[in-house]
């Protein structure tokens, strides 16, 4: 973290604990636990928020650092900013960030443990397959921002299973049948029709392509983990080209993803033993269900 969000969890705890009160005196050590920050930071801190006006200080100890300090009116103004950016969803989902520096923060855990990489990385894959994120990826980071679909999620108090309950489906192929004429309602890309009269019409629904490109995705990006030797390495390469390419047909598809399963299948051991099975797992049950 840099000081800059040390000050700001510094403002937000010193907002709390003087009840927006411009007479309150604070000793900045009692506020530096709660705002969960190491106390070797304390000099910076208050450094940048006597230089930006935001605190004065009031008593100094006769090692001359700061023993007590108030809120300016534009600390408190601050800080109240602060305070409600934070708790709107809005305002959080807005923007974009770095996965690599939120991995770099203090606060990479959940209910006590840390998160993997794995785990995140399975939940952007999964996020973008669904359009609520856009990712952007290069060869040394990975950048993400919220779709509109994914600030209407985080705008809405629902769980994710239930806002994309809630969420239109893609219409599916229809039928109907009028004498001797179809009409069809719905995508029917890779379909065959049979027109006349007594015949019938089979809609053979293409794959999302949405899904594939995500899916291509995650399958270059685990591919490092499974350790391949040169020739299956490469074989998988050119099946994930292949996929990316034809994997829109459904049929190609289908015999393209066999090929690749048989290679990564083998290799699930090397991926447990890089910490990445369940992004190979979160892959495998991605194609699985996309060329079910």
């Amino acid at each position: 973290m840099t000081v800059e969000q040390y000050v700001e969890q510094f403002l937000l705890c010193a907002l709390e604990a003087s009840e927006g009160r411009l007479s309150e005196f604070l000793d900045p050590q009692a506020v530096m636990g709660p705002a969960q920050l190491d106390m070797a930071e304390i000099d910076g801190v208050l450094s940048m928020l006597i230089a930006r006006r935001y605190v004065s200080s009031e008593s100094e100890r006769a090692d001359g650092s700061v023993r007590l300090i108030k809120l300016t009116g534009a600390g408190l103004e601050h800080a109240r900013h602060l305070r409600q950016i934070s708790r709107s969803k809005a305002e959080r989902a807005g923007g974009s960030a770095s996965l690599q520096e939120f991995a770099g923060g203090e606060h990479w855990w959940f209910a006590g443990t840390q998160v993997s990489w794995d785990e995140v990385l399975a939940a952007v894959y999964f996020l973008e397959a669904e359009n609520l994120l856009a990712v952007e990826r290069t060869t040394a980071s990975i950048g993400i921002r919220p779709t509109p679909l994914g600030i209407k999620f985080a705008l809405s108090n629902m769980t994710l299973r239930t806002f994309m309950s809630t969420q239109k489906l893609p219409s599916s192929g229809v039928t109907n049948n009028y004498g001797d004429s179809i009409v069809v309602h719905g995508d029917v890309s890779g379909s065959a029709l049979v027109t006349g009269g007594g015949n019938t019409q089979t809609v053979n629904q293409g794959v999302n392509v949405d899904a594939l490109v995500s899916l291509v995705a995650q399958l270059r990006q685990i591919a490092p983990a499974l350790e391949l030797r040169a020739d299956d390495a490469q074989d998988l390469a050119e099946g994930i080209d292949a996929l990316e390419r034809e994997g829109a047909e459904p049929g190609r598809g289908h015999k393209i993803w066999r090929a690749i399963m048989r290679i990564v299948n083998p290799a699930l051991v090397s991926a447990v033993a890089a910490g990445s099975e369940q992004a190979v797992q979160a892959a495998i049950t991605a194609g699985s269900e996309l060329f079910s």
